[in-house]
């Protein structure tokens, strides 16, 4: 029997979040099919996932794009969310998209809003501190990582570009937006993404350097456009 969605989970030397991230898979108490990627990890991410009962492919270092990838490739089920190793998704989040996407067939993708969660005092990256973390007033943003999708929609658009490192989720949305992809965005909080001190997004220089890759991207596809 195909199950309800299938879950993605790139996982490089993730041992000290992956449990904690599987578990909150189980716990949205649907049929999921659990795809754990690990690119190339020298730590117990791998050992994790096989303890826990979950399909696990195993990879050279590729990065998280590759990973992503990897995984969607391997997916049995019509429906596909992503899961960062070090966040949690929140207790009825798939069920509640899963019903709007039956709800809604002219809808190819469901992203709703995250919750930061610092860990262990971290200190916080350029980005966290511009979006107030951990402030009383802190901003919530939609995120591509909290979506639900279609996976015939990646037909459509393609999957994850490989060559960034960084911004990979921005440059996939603006490659959907050109392709007229309809997406929804539920303002309910679909991921708890944790600050840790060892997250990609750290390198804030990275993260300006692949924006601008993406934008440059999104230019030249459009000077391209008959």
């Amino acid at each position: 029997m195909t199950s309800v969605a299938t879950v993605v989970v790139p996982v490089h030397d993730g041992e000290r979040f992956l449990a904690g991230a599987l578990r909150s898979i189980d716990d949205q108490a649907l049929d999921l099919e659990v795809i754990v990627v690990d690119d190339g990890s020298t730590d117990a991410s791998a050992a994790i996932a096989d303890r826990l009962g979950v399909t696990c492919l195993r990879q050279e270092q590729a990065g998280p794009s590759a990973a992503r990838n990897a995984g969607l490739a391997a997916a049995t089920s019509d429906l596909v969310a992503f899961l960062d190793c070090d966040d949690e998704i929140p207790p009825g989040t798939l069920a509640r998209q899963v019903d709007r996407l039956a709800a809604a067939p002219d809808v190819d993708v469901v992203m709703g809003m995250q919750r930061y969660e610092v860990v262990g005092g971290a200190d916080l990256p350029d980005w966290a501190v511009t979006d107030r973390v951990g402030t009383s007033d802190e901003v919530a943003r939609p995120l591509v990582f909290t979506g639900l999708f279609r996976r015939a929609v990646f037909d459509r658009v393609g999957v994850f570009d490989e060559e960034l490192r960084l911004c990979e989720d921005v440059d996939w949305l603006m490659r959907a937006n050109e392709a007229g992809v309809p997406v929804e965005v539920d303002e309910t909080v679909a991921r708890v993404r944790r600050i840790h001190g060892a997250n990609l997004t750290y390198d804030t220089a990275g993260l300006r350097r692949a924006m601008f890759e993406v934008l440059g991207r999104r230019a030249r596809r459009k000077q391209a456009a008959p």
